[in-house]
């Protein structure tokens, strides 16, 4: 299993439609990609973080049953597909998403059921 944590930036007042937008892409992925088992999207909470984020950022929390399964979300048909439509609500270098992204190899944990949905 390979886990990511990344971060994007809405465009600022276009957060709203950037959320929704995401919330379609959780969606579509959960019903097809099998290979993700947790696909989970956060606006950042500005108080009481150190330091504190933007208020338009968005942070992914997910795993791949492998980093395979990883570069097949990326650059599969269900997640270009949406980028393409919805590129415009977010931060861009160079005409492409800018992102942070940290792969991680978890050696502990567990998700609670309550936390899935």
């Amino acid at each position: 299993m390979i886990s990511v944590v990344t971060k994007w930036w809405c465009l600022p007042g276009r957060e709203q439609e950037a959320v929704a937008a995401l919330k379609d892409l959780v969606q579509q992925v959960k019903d097809g990609e099998p290979d993700t088992l947790m696909y989970c999207l956060h606006t950042a909470e500005v108080t009481g973080s150190l330091p504190p984020p933007t208020p338009n950022e968005v942070i992914f929390m997910g795993a791949w049953t492998s980093r395979q399964a990883f570069d097949d979300h990326r650059t599969g048909k269900i997640f270009t597909d949406w980028l393409e439509k919805h590129l415009d609500l977010f931060v861009q270098n160079d005409n492409r998403l800018y992102v942070s992204a940290e792969f991680a190899d978890r050696f502990a944990g567990f998700v609670r059921g309550a936390a899935i949905g």
